[in-house]
């Protein structure tokens, strides 16, 4: 009795585990890194994001769209049966005589063949359609990748700011705890007035207060990044130490990057897709005023000992054309002809607007990198202005007050450098997002897998 219970258990775990191992595991299933670097956020986030997920799924639902678009050209097989019974069975009268003509329950089978001759474009504009709609998805599938990217860039850019701005606030700290042992040793000998003590206990407080608020930034940036990369909000993620790739060099010319962009931005591609979509349904709207011709054969049986004929083939070619529908034709015609201009309408629109983005981006770019430029004098001259005062302090020829001012100047020159960095090094990521060019720099360094499903994710041209 229990080698039959066990084999039964055994016989209930094994198919039980076979179906979890083959489910794929959850974003949220997998282990939360300590911390990552730059691409290895980004990879992460890739391949594990419910919006790449969400854009892959709609390209796969187009590439059934198109077969189901194309289905027109094969002939279509159809099958059928019925089985006919009579409460009495089905006669005639000849000569005066009745005549039985079939038996009271016959059994009939149907075999029939249609194949679509030709139909004056209508096949050929479904499929045009549905190559259309398919390069949009892709298109789409694409921007998703490239804003799942740049996110995840974003907010590993942002935890990167946030650890550098709490060394700030601790070296600022430790720099007022260190006036506040000078000011207390010069106290003790008399040098000073109490109130330099107090001035420096102050310092020290709002240095403490400054290093809490750093410290709670650097945790939720963190969880921001944890939550880009696709783990919940309330894990953290810690950026790794150490250099990471930014794009280098001078920004390009402006004239540059508005071609380039006009070339690679993948909404002007996806929008010219649903140009093309709409051009065909002109197409198909035209050719529903045209006729369409058809073949079909067919094979039947049937059980009825009283016909000599059970099996019968068939053979029909015909053509069939619609006269009137209530104008529902031309009306369907003038709606894809608007619609095809309403489009050509946004992708203007869309012109204009990347156009204002990218200047916008190139401005960013060359604001972040003179306020980097002004910031690293700053820092310098804030850093031997505070070395001044602190030696004119100890020699008794400077004040309280013009040591806080330095110390002051020192820490915002300081974060206002680490400000400007990192504006800089997302600006120049964002202009190879303006530019079209964003995958196309991470490709190469993501790794060869990644890098393939980025180049598929490219459609060519002229679907």
């Amino acid at each position: 009795m229990r080698t039959a219970a066990f084999i039964l258990a055994v016989l209930l775990l094994v198919p039980a585990a076979a179906i979890g191992g083959a489910a794929g595991p959850e974003s949220g299933d997998l282990p939360v890194p300590p911390s990552v670097s730059l691409f290895e956020a980004v990879r992460h986030a890739l391949a594990h994001s419910r919006e790449g997920r969400i854009a892959d799924r709609d390209v796969r639902v187009a590439e059934e769209g198109r077969v189901r678009a194309g289905a027109p050209r094969l002939p279509r097989v159809d099958a059928s049966s019925d089985l006919t019974t009579f409460s009495e069975p089905p006669a005639v009268f000849i000569q005066g005589r009745e005549t039985q003509t079939m038996e009271r329950s016959v059994l009939r089978a149907r075999l029939t063949a249609e194949q679509t001759i030709y139909d004056f474009g209508k096949t050929g504009a479904g499929v045009s359609r549905a190559e259309a709609r398919l390069d949009a998805a892709e298109r789409r599938a694409f921007l998703a990748r490239e804003r799942i990217a740049f996110e995840v860039i974003a907010a590993f850019l942002s935890a990167r700011r946030a650890e550098q701005l709490r060394n700030v606030a601790e070296e600022s700290l430790r720099a007022a705890r260190e006036h506040r042992k000078v000011a207390g040793d010069l106290y003790e000998l008399g040098v000073v007035a109490r109130n330099d003590v107090l001035a420096a206990d102050v310092l020290v407080a709002n240095e403490e207060a400054a290093l809490i608020t750093a410290e709670n930034r650097v945790e939720l940036s963190r969880s921001r990044l944890a939550l880009r990369m696709g783990f919940s909000g309330e894990k953290a993620v810690a950026p790794e130490p150490g250099d990471f790739p930014v794009p280098e060099g001078k920004a390009p010319p402006l004239s540059e990057s508005v071609r380039a962009a006009m070339e690679k931005r993948h909404e002007l591609k996806a929008q010219g897709a649903f140009i093309r979509e709409g051009e065909a349904g002109v197409k198909a709207a035209r050719a529903e005023f045209a006729p369409t011709l058809f073949g079909q054969g067919g094979f039947s049986y049937e059980t009825n000992e009283l016909n000599p004929n059970p099996s019968v083939f068939s053979l029909l070619v015909g053509g069939k054309i619609n006269l009137f529908s209530g104008f529902s034709d031309e009306a369907a015609r003038r709606e894809a002809l608007e619609t095809v201009e309403r489009r050509k309408e946004e992708l203007a629109l869309f012109r204009d607007e990347i156009s204002l983005s990218v200047k916008g981006a190139h401005l960013s770019v060359i604001e972040a990198e003179k306020r980097r430029a002004v910031a690293e004098i700053a820092v310098a001259r804030a850093e031997e202005n505070l070395r001044i005062q602190n030696n004119r302090y100890r020699e008794g020829l400077s004040i309280s007050t013009e040591i806080l001012d330095a110390q002051t100047l020192s820490t915002r020159a300081k974060v206002d450098l680490g400000n400007a960095t990192f504006d800089l090094f997302e600006a120049r990521y964002s202009l190879l997002v303006e530019r079209g060019e964003l995958l196309d720099f991470l490709g190469p360094l993501l790794g060869p897998g990644l890098e393939r499903d980025i180049a598929r994710e490219g459609p060519g041209e002229g679907r």
